[in-house]
């Protein structure tokens, strides 16, 4: 395929940890289909190391040189061609970095969950009004062929009918006795705090793709087991939760049941269902379901079956040949390296962006909202935490960023 039509644009990216590095990946993929439209000209983290070893890998891989800094201020100061960053940062570090940025005129592209609270969420979205400035969601699960199948399959096929209800439910076991190193993510001030806001985002940005808004919450969220870090000589306390279950009433009558545990010694299970009037489909993954594997089946009331891989072909036998071309580019169906397309591609030819930073505010509030009932011990509506007027949990992370 002929690279697309568009401006060149120039990226930075900021964060070359982990996340930072399938995001390299994702560019050094679509750089290999064909996609031409983007240069990677600066890495920023205040590791130097880091920074370094992206910057060297692209100029290895894709062939140029690319500068490298330590912080915002210095990647401000001496790029003044940038079209767009890349955040990969510590989820604490979103609003700041993305804030930072779109003020010194680049657009932003921000990991979910898109911030650390919904006001630092709120943040991002005002800044970038205020900038005219593009803020988009990294979110990679909803653009992978598997979900987009399931979205047809519920809502445009008939296949399944009308949607009834879900369950996800994940019991398994991890040691609280095999003490790790502490990471970011212990700390509720930069880390938000557990599964549900975590991996558990990809899951609410799913099932409100798949099944509409959510009207209200009920949850009970806990901590079973201790869980001490290590930092350096220190045992640091884990504030994350390593039980919860939860219960969704979407605004169209569809029930969802979310549960997760680590802290079920024994033989544990993980299953997906999502039931139709005229069928259910079963996945084994309640955080990314679909999205990396053709994994489960559908089977409809009438007895007819379908494996994944079966579905997702009739499913793309029902796409144009532009439709295709739009939603999988040079046949890439990886999520994180569709989530890059559709940035660069939005820049490059001044279309929306398909999920913005008030998409991934929308998600980001059903997260808040299990944390919220967990801590009223009552049914919690989403447009309250959405509004600001439920808080408990979120207010002390929000005092810490002065928000």
């Amino acid at each position: 395929m002929a690279t697309k039509s568009g401006k060149v644009i120039n990226l930075a990216m900021v964060g070359c940890g982990g996340m930072g590095g399938a995001h390299l990946s994702g560019y050094e993929e679509l750089w290999r289909k064909g996609e031409k439209r983007f240069r990677i000209v600066a890495t920023v983290d205040e590791v130097e190391e880091q920074a370094q070893a992206f910057a060297s890998r692209i100029k290895q891989n894709m062939g140029w040189e690319v500068a490298t800094y330590k912080n915002i201020d210095q990647l401000l100061n001496h790029q003044d061609n940038l079209d767009g960053a890349d955040i990969c940062s510590p989820h604490g570090l979103h609003h700041v970095l993305a804030c930072q940025l779109m003020e010194g005129g680049v657009n932003v592209l921000v990991e979910k969950p898109i911030g650390i609270t919904v006001k630092a969420s709120k943040k991002i979205i005002a800044t970038a009004k205020k900038c005219k400035k593009v803020a988009a969601t990294a979110e990679q699960c909803r653009r992978s062929l598997g979900q987009r199948t399931i979205h047809w399959a519920f809502n445009q096929s008939g296949m399944m009918g009308a949607p009834r209800f879900w369950f996800a439910v994940s019991a398994n076991w991890q040691d609280p006795a095999q003490i790790p190193n502490w990471h970011w993510r212990v700390d509720r001030r930069l880390g938000g705090c557990g599964m549900v806001m975590d991996s558990g985002a990809h899951w609410v940005d799913t099932m409100r793709y798949w099944f509409g808004e959510v009207d209200s919450v009920y949850a009970r969220v806990e901590q079973v087991d201790k869980r001490p870090h290590r930092k350096g000589e220190q045992l640091v306390n884990d504030a994350r939760e390593d039980f919860w279950t939860s219960i969704f009433n979407f605004r169209s009558g569809v029930i969802g049941t979310w549960s997760w545990t680590i802290a079920a010694p024994g033989k544990g299970f993980t299953q997906l269902t999502l039931s139709g009037q005229k069928g259910t489909l079963v996945d084994s993954d309640i955080f990314h379901p679909a999205a990396f594997q053709a994994r489960g089946e559908c089977q409809l009331v009438d007895g007819t079956s379908y494996s994944m891989p079966k579905l997702q072909q009739l499913y793309l036998e029902t796409l144009s040949k532009k439709q295709q071309n739009h939603l999988f580019p040079y046949g890439i169906t990886n999520g994180t390296h569709l989530e890059l397309w559709d940035f660069i591609d939005a820049l490059s030819t001044g279309r929306k962006v398909e999920i913005d930073a008030e998409e991934g505010l929308r998600s980001k509030a059903v997260s808040e909202a299990i944390y919220e009932s967990g801590v009223a011990g009552q049914v919690v509506k989403v447009a309250e935490v959405l509004s600001g007027k439920v808080n408990a949990y979120q207010r002390d992370v929000d005092k810490y960023w002065k928000l």
